[in-house]
């Protein structure tokens, strides 16, 4: 008998195909993880299973999930409630100090100590439909004209990676298929009403009898172009016949023309980011023309140019040098910006400010639409200056600089800056630069009207660091009633007596003192010094003993404390966008390599860029898997 392992190859019903290979079998659990699995189920599993999951923790799901690393956030949270005492509750059988020892231990070797040399894993991307942002661009690539028919689309939901392109979100329902069938109707009214477009002036299809011809360069070109690689014979003739087919039914050449491109449109060969199978290997390396789109989407949220196809028609991109040029060349183009205003807005958070984020204008007429597109041309704006500046990772934080206009400036009572055009100056106050002096970063973590250093201590931890505290405890509130109705107190003597419980105090000593020193920007990003006519108090501690003041401080303590969960976080999250999906366990690898470069270039972006295209989850791809039962052969 041998262990088999099939394959499912699809795109949302729209093709598919099957096949089975060999595969080794599965080593059993190791001896130490029965004895771990046996601890943790007796001292556990009463108030964390299936239908009793206190502190969202269910252990006895988790035991199930070898290797017990890929879920090390989950493990980093009950180790830490393990050491603390917190688990099991005092009315609960309590282990020996031995026994608490050894599970620790046990879950040390699992979750810190995992050995990552062990796995070769470079994920699985799942064919799916393009973003709205990346149908967008596409179709406006495509017909060289400035196209946004995603506008009358539902928005796109992030998936757990966080970004909007994630390939378990980007499903293909019914109703969102009518409305690409209604956007190809109208994008192709515009193609062939315009002279301007790329396509008008090109448009030519052999009206031959409809037998097969050896060159219709037209149809090839246009084909290969909207599929994203070279067009197969079939699919040539294929909507060739369409196209004649048309024309002989209704005599008319601009029907047939709007027929083809109307089909095309909707073609799952158009609509879906779909990569080619090699072979039957568990793994292998992604094609030319593969690779030349996953570069493409990442660094321009579109399809690739004419320069990148040709490239990959030469099998020219597999030469490490030649894709670092295209690298650095494709960082230049303005179609780069969607590094700032796609990834940046997505990872930070900004991208919500005018929407979710905004103040009642009538109440507050300075909060103005153009003071929220600055806001966010501003963040952005440093992403991109950053990335294609070559400029240290470290300098996110930093930055002496920054971006603005007239109005912005005004928010921000720097003098001097006139007219609407976004651009770089030069900071004199060490609170502003950087990412965490952002006004849109500050206004994303506030409330309506007032700030919350809780909140903005859990965003820096979670999206800056990649560090995120445990969940509250069900109906936390931010501050206990007693506490709240002290308006004699400070934000930070509140959060000091807030603290004072101990089963708050672990996680707030590592939220309160981040959220703290941000307290000099108000609820919209403003510096100030004062509040209800107090001096703001922002010195905090981190739970290491280190001590700073205010935003600049913060910044030095970041990066001298945290630096590495920092680089490491960025990594992370660019990886995440440029693959698609979430990252697993199986990544740590590639995020190591990466690192490891990033140290040795001076934590340099372009070198963080070129790791994630070097990287084997970006050159390599898996085949899907389903489980199946063991077949005799």
């Amino acid at each position: 008998m041998k262990t088999m392992k099939t394959y499912l190859l699809t795109a949302v019903g729209l093709f598919s195909m099957t096949i089975t290979v060999q595969a080794q079998p599965q080593p059993e659990i190791a001896s130490k993880n029965r004895l771990l699995e046996h601890d943790l189920v007796r001292y556990c599993a009463d108030c964390h299973n299936a239908n009793e999951s206190h502190g969202q923790l269910d252990v006895v799901s988790l035991l199930k999930q070898q290797p017990l690393i890929r879920n090390k956030q989950n493990w980093l949270i009950i180790t830490d409630r393990i050491r603390g005492g917190e688990m099991p509750p005092k009315d609960a059988e309590q282990p020996t100090s031995v026994e608490r020892q050894k599970m620790l231990s046990l879950l040390a070797d699992e979750i810190e100590n995992f050995d990552y040399s062990s796995i070769r894993d470079p994920g699985y991307e799942p064919t799916r439909r393009l973003s709205n942002i990346e149908y967008d661009n596409t179709v406006s690539d495509l017909f060289g004209l400035k196209l946004r028919p995603s506008s009358k689309f539902p928005n796109d939901l992030s998936g757990n990676s966080g970004f909007d392109n994630s390939a378990n979100t980007l499903f293909l329902q019914p109703q969102l298929f009518e409305r690409f069938v209604h956007a190809a109707d109208e994008i192709s009214n515009s193609i062939l009403s315009d002279d301007n477009s790329h396509l008008h002036n090109d448009l030519h299809i052999n009206l031959s009898d409809g037998a097969t011809v050896t060159s219709d360069p037209f149809l090839e070109t246009f084909l290969s172009r909207a599929f994203r690689r070279p067009v197969t014979v079939h699919e040539r003739d294929r909507y060739r016949r369409l196209f004649i087919a048309t024309y002989q039914k209704t005599g008319n050449r601009r029907l047939a023309y709007k027929k083809l491109i109307d089909t095309v449109l909707i073609s799952p060969q158009f609509l879906f980011k779909t990569e080619d199978i090699l072979n039957y290997d568990d793994t292998f390396r992604i094609n030319q023309f593969n690779l030349a789109n996953r570069l493409s989407y990442f660094l321009w949220a579109s399809m690739p140019d004419k320069e990148l196809f040709e490239l990959a028609r030469q099998n020219k991109l597999s030469d490490h040098a030649t894709l670092q040029k295209q690298i650095t060349r494709m960082l230049l183009s303005p179609k780069a910006d969607t590094i700032g205003t796609i990834f940046g807005g997505q990872w930070l958070g900004f991208e919500h400010l005018g929407t979710r984020i905004r103040m009642d204008p009538i109440d507050n007429p300075w909060c103005t639409d153009t003071l929220m597109d600055a806001m966010r041309q501003e963040t952005a704006m440093l992403l991109n200056h950053a990335f294609r500046e070559n400029k240290s990772a470290t300098e996110l934080l930093l930055a002496d600089y920054t971006f603005i206009n007239e109005e912005l400036a005004k928010h921000y009572r720097i003098s001097n800056v006139r007219g609407q055009e976004m651009r770089l100056i030069n900071l004199t106050s060490p609170h502003r630069g950087g990412l965490l002096g952002q006004g849109s970063l500050m206004a994303v973590t506030s409330f309506p009207g007032r700030t919350s250093p809780i909140v903005r201590g859990n965003w820096v931890l979670t999206t800056i660091l990649g560090t995120p505290p445990p969940p509250p405890p069900p109906g936390a509130a931010e501050f206990e009633p007693r506490v709240e109705r002290r308006r004699d107190l400070s934000t930070a003597e509140k959060l000091a007596l807030h603290r004072e419980d101990r089963r708050c105090a672990s996680c707030h000593d590592q939220i309160d003192p981040l959220g703290v020193a941000l307290e000099n920007f108000d609820f919209f990003g403003r510096h100030q010094v004062r509040s209800r006519g107090k001096t703001i108090d922002t010195r905090a501690t981190l739970p290491n003993g280190s001590e700073f003041e205010g935003p600049a401080g913060l910044k030095l303590a970041i990066v001298e404390e945290y630096h590495e969960e920092f680089v490491k976080q960025l990594t992370r999250k660019l990886l995440s966008y440029a693959l698609g999906r979430q990252l697993e366990y199986y990544d740590e690898p590639a995020i190591q390599t990466i690192y490891t470069d990033m140290v040795a270039n001076d934590y340099s972006l372009l070198t963080l860029v070129n790791g994630i295209v070097d990287s084997y989850p970006f050159q390599y791809k898996r085949l899907p898997e389903t489980e199946q039962e063991p077949t005799n052969e």
